[in-house]
């Protein structure tokens, strides 16, 4: 368990963000559905904090990444939206994670501002930058449970603000710099803010300018399907941690359109062809469900992939091997991680996507465990495993 918990990275928050929103896009379907998704994203968040306590000084270093440090404000929003399903048996716990998330949030946003937007480089500015200052809106979305509309109306029009000025920067960085394969899937993200805003305004505003409400649904589907096209290119990819983007952006897009819909028919207007975009809302449901039933799934799958020279090794045993192996030679934890993918067959290219970190700091963190081993190539790090087990 110790091994599996060491392996959970930053970007399974996004998953459980993801999962959290699915039970609510799934209620009135299902209650069963809300509530298994709500207990799957507990599970994600329960081992992201185990993680945390068991080892910081990796998450640490994963901080130092702008892609893990943005992408880590989903744990905080995930924890807005699961106190909304503890508030209904627990109020007052429910409002303290609440205020806890919120206020994490924050603080998270302001040590970004500090740490990453001060030195500046575009070349580093990804989708996940939305997340942490955008993102703050499900805050105005969760408010209602808690009777702080007014404190979510702020957070709305803050969050909004935002995103007006990181979508022209953001797509300035698209424009400019080729981006990395292993970060090709946060393109998703971008399908998100507009969504998330309708929500969230519909959540806080007791009177909602209609105007604006179809302004938003109408280029919210369009950011969706700029995103939807792209999809099947991005499943062609390898895994990689950011397919954690392929959740979250679905499901509150369909949520945004379904809320949409209804707020303008409430308001007494007439929709053309209302039975067809009733039918769009159920495909778009749909499909945010098996995105976001395939990611939860796929890193399992993927985990069982070996390199070729092991595969006569089950996955426990190749596990086992290279944490007796680590702690024999003294491998920090960062080398451990790297060891791990060496020992699958994985090359610099594939870990410095995967972790995403650059190829000078994999060269040094190899460079250095293959000083410690004694060995000068992958070649000799294999063959060490391989003679260790006869």
């Amino acid at each position: 368990m110790r091994d599996i918990i060491k392996k959970v990275p930053i970007p399974t928050a996004g998953v459980a963000l993801g999962l959290a929103a699915l039970g609510n896009l799934l209620q009135p379907y299902a209650e069963i559905a809300h509530i298994a998704c709500g207990a799957l994203s507990l599970f994600l968040v329960a081992m992201l904090v185990a993680k945390l306590i068991m080892f910081p000084s990796m998450l640490r270093e994963d901080m130092k990444n702008s892609v893990f440090a943005s992408v880590s404000a989903t744990f905080f929003m995930t924890l807005m939206q699961l106190a909304g399903y503890l508030a209904p048996v627990a109020i007052v716990p429910a409002f303290g994670l609440w205020c806890s998330a919120v206020a994490g949030h924050f603080v998270l946003m302001t040590w970004f501002t500090l740490y990453y937007i001060r030195r500046f480089k575009l070349t580093e500015v990804f989708p996940t930058y939305f997340i942490c200052y955008v993102g703050i809106i499900v805050a105005a979305v969760t408010s209602p449970v808690f009777g702080a509309e007014a404190f979510g109306q702020g957070i709305f029009w803050f969050g909004f603000a935002c995103y007006l000025v990181l979508l022209a920067v953001v797509t300035m960085r698209y424009i400019k710099h080729e981006i990395p394969e292993g970060a090709r899937p946060l393109f998703c993200i971008y399908a998100a803010p507009m969504g998330l805003s309708l929500v969230g305004y519909l959540s806080v505003m007791p009177d909602p300018n209609l105007v604006f409400v179809a302004v938003l649904m109408g280029l919210g589907q369009l950011m969706l399907i700029g995103v939807v096209t792209r999809v099947p290119k991005f499943l062609a990819l390898q895994f990689y941690p950011s397919y954690a983007a392929m959740t979250f952006p679905f499901v509150i897009s369909a949520m945004a359109l379904g809320k949409g819909v209804q707020a303008l028919y409430a308001a007494g207007y007439s929709i053309p062809a209302l039975p067809v975009i009733e039918a769009l809302i159920a495909v778009e449901t749909l499909f945010a469900a098996v995105m976001v039933a395939y990611v939860f799934v796929l890193p399992e799958r993927t985990l069982l992939l070996l390199s070729p020279r092991l595969l006569k090794l089950s996955h426990e045993s190749l596990d086992d091997r290279c944490r007796d192996v680590a702690a024999a030679f003294g491998l920090t934890e960062r080398e451990y991680e790297i060891f791990m993918l060496l020992a699958r067959g994985r090359d610099v290219g594939y870990i410095e996507k995967t972790l995403f970190i650059s190829r000078n700091t994999v060269n040094t963190h190899r460079k250095n465990l293959y000083r410690k081993l004694g060995i000068h190539t992958q070649q000799e790090l294999l063959s060490l495993i391989e003679d260790s087990l006869s």
